[in-house]
């Protein structure tokens, strides 16, 4: 490796876990917005706020100090994914030591963004007790912590989660002698060990389709929406994706039926990893087949996948009730997902003309239709991944139904992102990069609380963020500058300025 590789690499893995490390001392500020607040929701927490009392300036230090966290992982990730780009002979493995020091102090973190991992565990505490949660909400488990610490929006929820992850959630909070900071570190370990199936599937399925490993490693794995959010949340959705990664890379291998069976227990997780049992049926199975050849193993291959899910679910005792439960996560109505925001904006429109009924016959219309759009695009992407490679088609599969599903939450897009990072290049890898910026930011604190502090402070801590990435992106397009007009075989001092500002442009 050259020196000047060396140094890259000192600098990406110290901006990066600066970053980090700043997100993990924003967390931990007082009354911070981003985790949940509480004695036992942590190992070590941060004082709470009582409510009433006028929010200091520590929490907004704590805002600041996430959001700079957040800016500065997402920057030394674009700048890794750029090197890769420019030809630097950075290795996988030295690639796995920044994922590492990236990642370390989110580990320590209180769960991030997010309070489903609460929820897993007093789902847990259920199954441990012998209670269906496809029967029951965390509610039937009365007052206490495992209940305390539950978003209430799912309280009284049944559990949308698959069989096999009820199972083990069940497992893990046994295995914790049902306390809940124990429970909630072991579903952390859980997306450690999800995590290290993506670290291993991702670089494996793009050497499979012929790509370029240390870029999809980079772009998939290393991607600050994953580090952040998925695994600083501890959400299910790394599992799922380490399983279903790991069985599209069997079926490239040729090994069809096992990739078939990862995906039946990643599905049996969350259902929609089921999709990728169509694409595997359909495209990896052999080469040089007609339509009725594929038509018949994909249908094969989709018996298949249900047959095993069936085992799995006879296994672990639980029927298939949580397929109706799946429902009821359509429960959140935002106008963040765009088929329901359609269903909303229809309401608007219907009340203005004389309806003067609710809103739900509209949202539930077009969710119905914003599946359907996503089922034919899916469809024809299937039917065209005869000629293009298949995990570009299960990627835009997937994504396609992320957007148009009945709920959209920030880190669904990652369901797609691990797959188009094999393939990502041009706009696509720049539509990765940006969406997985913006769902970064996502989860925004009451406005009140960006404005918290006195006003000094308010106007210095975001004069020093906003002019922190503006000179970022002054650096960066004038790098690019000099990339164009060194493409052209132009030194920049030897064209005139107003060139130079073209060129840029």
């Amino acid at each position: 490796m050259a020196r000047d590789d060396g140094v890259r690499l000192f600098l990406l893995g110290t901006v990066g876990a600066g970053g980090s490390c700043c997100a993990l001392l924003g967390v931990l500020r007082p009354g911070s917005p981003f985790v949940a607040q509480g004695a036992s929701s942590w190992f070590w927490t941060s004082p709470t706020i009582p409510a009433g009392h006028p929010e200091s300036s520590g929490q907004f230090l704590g805002i600041m100090l996430v959001y700079l966290g957040i800016a500065l992982l997402l920057g030394a990730w674009f700048e890794t994914i750029r090197a890769l780009r420019t030809g630097s002979r950075i290795r996988l493995r030295q690639l796995l030591l920044l994922l590492v020091a990236w990642a370390a102090p989110i580990l320590l973190a209180p769960p991030l963004f997010s309070r489903d991992v609460y929820s897993y565990a007093g789902q847990g505490q259920m199954v441990a007790k012998g209670l269906n949660p496809y029967l029951h909400g965390p509610s039937v488990l009365g007052s206490g912590p495992f209940l305390s610490l539950v978003d209430p929006l799912w309280r009284h929820a049944t559990a949308p989660y698959g069989p096999a992850w009820e199972r083990l959630s069940g497992f893990v909070v046994q295995l914790s002698g049902h306390r809940v900071l124990w429970a909630v570190a072991g579903f952390r370990m859980v997306a450690v060990i999800g995590l290290a199936l993506l670290a291993w599937g991702v670089p494996a399925l793009a050497h499979a389709a012929g790509r370029n490993s240390t870029l999809a490693f980079t772009v998939a794995v290393m991607n600050p929406l994953v580090l952040l959010v998925l695994l600083g949340g501890a959400h299910n959705d790394v599992l799922m994706l380490g399983l279903l990664v790991l069985g599209c890379t069997l079926a490239a291998r040729r090994h069809p039926l096992a990739g078939l069976a990862c995906c039946a227990l990643a599905a049996e997780i969350k259902a929609p990893a089921l999709i990728a049992a169509l694409f595997i049926g359909w495209a990896w199975w052999g080469e040089g087949q007609d339509l009725r050849q594929r038509l018949a193993k994909t249908l094969l291959a989709v018996c298949f996948t249900v047959a095993v899910m069936a085992a799995i679910g006879a296994i672990a005792g639980m029927s298939w009730r949580w397929v109706g439960a799946l429902f009821g996560a359509g429960t959140v109505v935002s106008w963040l997902d765009p088929v329901t925001a359609v269903g909303l904006a229809l309401t608007h429109i219907g009340h203005a003309l004389g309806y003067h009924g609710g809103s739900g016959a509209f949202v539930r219309g077009s969710r119905v239709i914003g599946l359907g759009i996503a089922a034919a695009i899916s469809i024809r992407l299937l039917i065209r991944s005869r000629d293009q490679e298949p995990i570009r088609a299960l990627g835009w599969s997937i994504f396609t139904f992320v957007l148009l599903g009945p709920v959209l939450w920030p880190w669904y897009y990652a369901w797609a992102f691990v797959f188009l990072a094999v393939i990502a290049e041009g706009w696509t890898l720049r539509l990765v990069a940006a969406l997985s910026a913006v769902a970064c930011f996502a989860d925004m604190p009451s406005p009140r609380l960006l404005i918290s502090a006195p006003t000094s402070d308010v106007v210095i801590g975001w004069l020093v963020l906003g002019a922190l990435v503006l000179a970022y992106i002054a650096i960066r397009s004038e790098a690019y500058g000099r990339q164009r007009t060194a493409a052209v075989g132009i030194e920049p001092g030897d064209v005139p300025a107003h060139v130079q500002t073209r060129v840029r442009e």
